[in-house]
């Protein structure tokens, strides 16, 4: 988008917007505080919680909780949700490839 400012003086200054990122992933997974010590993680969707349990963060893979189950635990919260986008991921290709 662009945008054609007039000035005081007569002359004409041409202002283009930032292109916007429409399509490309995110650069750091999408994850929400649902109850007080467990997050989802979003990629496309719900695909995994990672619960804090002191001193780890468990790391689930499946949607809803009920279904969920563990794929993992990490002592950083960050590793643990890269651990369920991985696990997402891995089982979508499986999936595709079957």
């Amino acid at each position: 988008m662009s945008v054609t400012t007039r000035t005081a003086h007569g002359s004409v200054r041409q202002e283009t917007a930032p292109t916007s990122r429409v399509g490309q992933a995110p650069d750091e997974p999408a994850y929400e505080l649902v109850d007080l010590d467990r997050y989802v993680v979003m990629h496309d969707g719900p695909v995994g919680y990672v619960e804090v349990v002191p001193p780890v963060f468990v790391c689930y893979a499946g949607h809803p909780y009920a279904k969920a189950e563990e794929v993992g635990q990490r002592h950083d919260f960050q590793s643990a949700v890269q651990t369920v986008i991985e696990h997402a991921a891995s089982s979508r290709r499986t999936r595709l490839t079957a």
